[in-house]
């Protein structure tokens, strides 16, 4: 069985033109066609993306199901991390990762029912600062929910904010692999000119890694200010 993922930081539907168009971030996703999407930067009923429920639009508009983590509220409205699945989704909760008095950050879990398999989504939106991401990675890689997902397959993704790959280290001693570690220039931050390679996906032994792309073309250069990274593994019995 192939499972493709896709991590991708939507910047709130507003691309590099300033303008909200939700629609394109439906076309890039229509067009990579993955299993699972894990989305960062999604609104709730905020003005500067016409009030709507973006993750329930987005979720209706690719036939997927859906969960939603809300961590940073606005005056009106709020966004945060929504993953979208193919297959049905059993759990999700929203883990809180914020440092102190830093911007709230989260990483929405959830176990998925696929055809043969049930598997583990960690879904993070990590911080700017260097001393927080190290935080914010050592509070997931030793959180109950983790340790409650250590039997299933597990996928941990987003967008990291780590532009000196400082955190491919804590991941690998917890037994999971960066599936870019070895791809040369896998940048997928800012879309229109990449220079960092700020999205990234991490996995556990029981996958194998297929193939990976991050999908640079006329729409997603413009659709949001980060590429979506897809990645593809293969799963035994």
């Amino acid at each position: 069985m192939e499972l493709t993922f896709v991590t991708y930081n939507i910047h709130k539907g507003i691309g590099n033109d300033g303008r909200y168009r939700l629609e394109r971030i439906v076309e890039v996703l229509r067009d990579i066609d993955a299993d699972v999407v894990a989305l960062q930067e999604v609104d709730h009923n905020a003005p500067r993306s016409r009030s709507e429920d973006t993750a329930r639009i987005l979720a209706e508009e690719l036939g997927m199901h859906y969960h939603l983590g809300l961590n940073v509220k606005l005056k009106h409205g709020a966004y945060g991390n929504a993953t979208l699945s193919r297959y049905p989704i059993l759990e999700s909760r929203n883990m809180n990762i914020t440092w102190a008095i830093k911007k709230r950050r989260g990483c929405l879990i959830t176990r998925i029912q696929c055809p043969r398999h049930e598997i583990g989504v960690m879904n993070f939106h990590l911080g700017l600062a260097s001393f927080e991401r190290q935080w914010q990675a050592r509070k997931i890689l030793n959180s109950h929910s983790l340790k409650s997902l250590n039997r299933l397959p597990l996928i941990i993704l987003g967008d990291s904010n780590d532009r000196n790959d400082r955190l491919r280290a804590p991941f690998e001693a917890a037994g999971l692999s960066d599936a870019s570690a070895d791809a040369q220039k896998a940048y997928t931050w800012p879309s229109y000119a990449p220079l960092f390679r700020l999205d990234k996906v991490f996995y556990s032994g029981h996958w194998r890694l297929a193939r990976r792309e991050v999908v640079q073309n006329k729409k997603t250069r413009v659709a949001s200010d980060h590429l979506p990274l897809a990645v593809t593994f293969s799963l035994g019995r």
